[in-house]
């Protein structure tokens, strides 16, 4: 089961990047996160919302890229010729 709290080192390894990374989202601003003590505490929904918010806001730019060949599945509709 996964915690409901992370700290910076946790949260880190859920998103795949360096703790110190984790550490400018947070201070930028762009990732909530409170400071209990000494640490930093980021609740996992919030990380996850975050993630989740950068792959369908990068898969939308990558989608709407001029002229690049875009891949159909099963699950979308295919291409009228």
């Amino acid at each position: 089961m996964t915690p409901a709290t992370l700290d910076i080192s946790g949260a880190a390894d859920m998103m795949k990047m360096h703790p110190n990374s984790v550490l400018k989202l947070i201070q930028g601003g762009v990732l909530p996160a409170a400071r209990i003590g000494r640490a930093y505490v980021l609740m996992t929904k919030d990380v996850m919302d975050f993630v989740e918010q950068q792959i369908i806001s990068q898969t939308a730019e990558r989608m709407q890229i001029p002229g690049r060949r875009v891949r159909h599945t099963k699950a979308s509709p295919a291409r009228k010729r």
